[in-house]
């Protein structure tokens, strides 16, 4: 895990939001809602490291058709729905989301994950929406229960 994520998981691990001021130079924070993501500047096209602040989840089921995702969970639990498995999850799990895998996560969650290849938006597929506030079964959306 790249040293520069050490101030954000203590900074999440007091319950402080992340903001554009305290996540650190040369990041940049994406903020979902359900879920916070810090980019850093730095990543190349054949590799990135990404840090997640997980309030709720993910906010949609997607699968990316070239890269493989890894994510480490640094702390809280929850759980990944990988093509419908669910994965429970806790400190110190990995989760390995090879292409074409559709999947989403939910949980209080801080997470870091690499992918190999680098993001590039074209080869992110959204799936469908995850409506926190609607959904009580998340892994009935895939099945198309909902």
């Amino acid at each position: 895990m790249p040293e520069k994520f050490t101030n954000l998981i203590n900074l999440c691990r007091r319950g402080a939001a992340l903001t554009a001021e305290n996540v650190g130079e040369g990041m940049f924070l994406v903020d979902r809602g359900t879920f916070q993501l810090v980019i850093p500047s730095d990543n190349t096209d054949s590799h990135g490291y990404f840090f997640v602040y997980s309030i709720k989840g993910h906010d949609c089921y997607s699968y990316n058709s070239v890269s493989t995702h890894v994510y480490h969970v640094v702390d809280g639990t929850g759980k990944f729905i990988v093509d419908g498995e669910t994965i429970e999850v806790k400190p110190g799990d990995s989760v390995t989301i090879e292409p074409n895998k559709v999947f989403t996560y939910e949980g209080n969650m801080i997470l870091t994950f690499e992918m190999t290849p680098n993001f590039k938006e074209e080869n992110d597929h959204f799936v469908k929406k995850v409506d926190y506030d609607a959904i009580v079964d998340n892994d009935a959306i895939l099945m198309g229960k909902h």
